[in-house]
């Protein structure tokens, strides 16, 4: 999970690569030869096809690759894909990516003509990612070809665009992708009391948690030994709604003894069942328990095969939903904007489905990073922004990632997400931002989660914890306030 070059760059720097600068783009669609390598992307017929920058096959000019799978690009270049077109037809273009630039597009089938708007949304400059549909459709003949985005006659070395993907969607089956979202959006559970709860914690208690005096346990002790009386206490302190708490992270170890998960990771799961004391004990505090699951851990990627990714992940979360039922009242997913780049044929419909084993009204969120939404089929913006962000808009974000889910924005405390080390530095935070970025979620419909960092035996920084009761203070003032107005 997360990306340090992001979250610790300045909001100047961000400002600084937000020059555009108009040039000329072509994109051709052009045959080639039955001896071409067979590398191919397969450009799906009955839903949209994605052709990320990393499946290309050439790259020319000023164009580089960023953490986080995405390029910038400075001045003339292009960018190549080899696909492979299941069926011929008409099919819609749009691009993901941040930043404005003038386009034309061309095929033997005609050209476009189309200024991209500049893109916006919760995160600035070059990193408010949207995909942006372009005007008309192209017409692709089945069979192999080479799909080639370039940028000509541009000022050299000057930022243009930065890029993330384009995408392929088959007209004669636009009515049936538009019928699945709408099926999604209808079928989501209610987010409401998220946005009641206003905020929560988060903490990555992992394998790799380290202890006060600098060693770490093994998992399986740490697990019997975790002091939960002592952990729930300083949680009901804070005046949290809920906590977010991790089931494996970079390593796959699951606090509790789960069948699935031992039987694909032997030896990693414990016999304490820390996951369901937990939820007791909190629920018993009205405060409720999420978890988060890394998805490209439990499925394996990108080893497993596809069939074999969804497999695991369905194995594993239709056995931990069942077994813990409405004590679990939503997850969060990392990884997917990765996996979903390998593995395009993964039916998020199942899988939403598999997520609500044991409990129809669990919430999930999908996280696609400062990408747009990967799906539909989710509830709430996984919202991994590190620091305040815009405020919601009636309870969700406009435009770019999160649009249409309800807003949860995922922030950190300390400057990393995992306590790895025996010292523990002051809250980036103080009550007064918090209070101040909270209180505008919360009157906009939005809630936001506050990751704490936490050593192996439970226990947090005090300072922190004071911020968070000076928060509580306020919130929950103004929420009984509010309460009693409305009376």
């Amino acid at each position: 999970m997360k990306r340090v070059w992001f979250n610790g760059q300045s909001e100047q720097y961000f400002m600084k690569c937000l020059s555009i600068w108009m040039a000329t783009a072509m994109a051709l669609f052009r045959a080639y030869g039955q001896t071409s390598q067979p590398t191919a992307v397969q450009v799906n017929s009955q839903a949209p096809t994605y052709l990320y920058g990393g499946q290309a096959s050439k790259l020319e000019g000023d164009v580089k690759r960023r953490g986080g799978d995405n390029f910038a690009w400075k001045g003339s270049g292009a960018v190549t894909w080899k696909v492979q077109i299941a069926r011929s037809g008409e099919y819609a273009v749009s691009l993901c990516h941040a930043a404005g630039q003038e386009l034309q597009i061309a095929s033997s089938g005609g050209q476009l003509n189309y200024t991209v708007r500049r893109t916006e949304g919760v995160f600035r400059g070059n990193m408010a990612y949207e995909i942006v549909p372009v005007m008309g459709s192209l017409s692709l003949a089945a069979g192999k070809q080479t799909i080639t985005l370039s940028i000509t006659n541009a000022p050299a070395g000057k930022p243009l665009l930065t890029f993330r993907s384009l995408e392929l969607t088959p007209l004669s089956a636009k009515a049936a992708i538009e019928a699945d979202k709408q099926e999604a959006r209808r079928s989501r559970a209610s987010t409401e009391w998220l946005s009641k709860a206003g905020y929560g914690l988060m903490f990555h208690w992992t394998s790799q948690s380290i202890g006060r005096d600098g060693t770490i346990k093994p998992f399986a002790q740490a697990v019997a030994d975790f002091p939960l009386d002592r952990f729930v206490e300083m949680v009901a302190a804070t005046g949290a709604g809920y906590v977010l708490f991790t089931v494996g992270h970079a390593q796959p170890y699951c606090p509790a003894p789960l069948s699935s998960w031992e039987k694909y990771f032997p030896g990693r799961t414990t016999k304490r069942d820390l996951i369901a004391e937990m939820a007791q004990a909190l629920n018993a505090k009205g405060i409720k328990l999420m978890c988060y699951f890394p998805t490209h851990v439990v499925g394996k990627y990108p080893n497993a095969s596809s069939k074999e990714f969804s497999h695991m992940t369905t194995d594993i979360l239709k056995e931990f939903g069942e077994r813990y039922g409405e004590k679990i009242v939503g997850y969060w997913f990392d990884g997917f904007y990765q996996c979903f780049e390998k593995y395009p044929d993964f039916s998020f419909r199942d899988f939403s489905q598999v997520c609500k084993a044991g409990n129809s009204k669990r919430i999930i969120a999908v996280n696609s990073w400062i990408y747009p939404n990967v799906t539909e089929w989710q509830e709430y913006w996984a919202g991994e922004t590190a620091s305040p962000v815009e405020l919601p808009v009636n309870g969700t974000n406009a435009r770019g990632p999160g649009q249409g889910l309800r807003y949860q924005a995922l922030l950190i405390m300390e400057p990393y997400w995992v306590q790895q080390k025996v010292e523990m530095p002051r809250p980036q935070f103080d009550a007064q931002t918090l209070g101040d970025y909270i209180s505008g979620c919360m009157k906009n419909g939005g809630a936001v989660t506050i990751n704490l960092g936490i050593y192996q035996d439970g226990s947090v920084d005090p300072r922190a914890v004071d911020v968070l009761k000076g928060l509580r203070q306020r919130i929950r003032k103004e929420q009984l306030g509010a309460a009693t107005r409305s009376l």
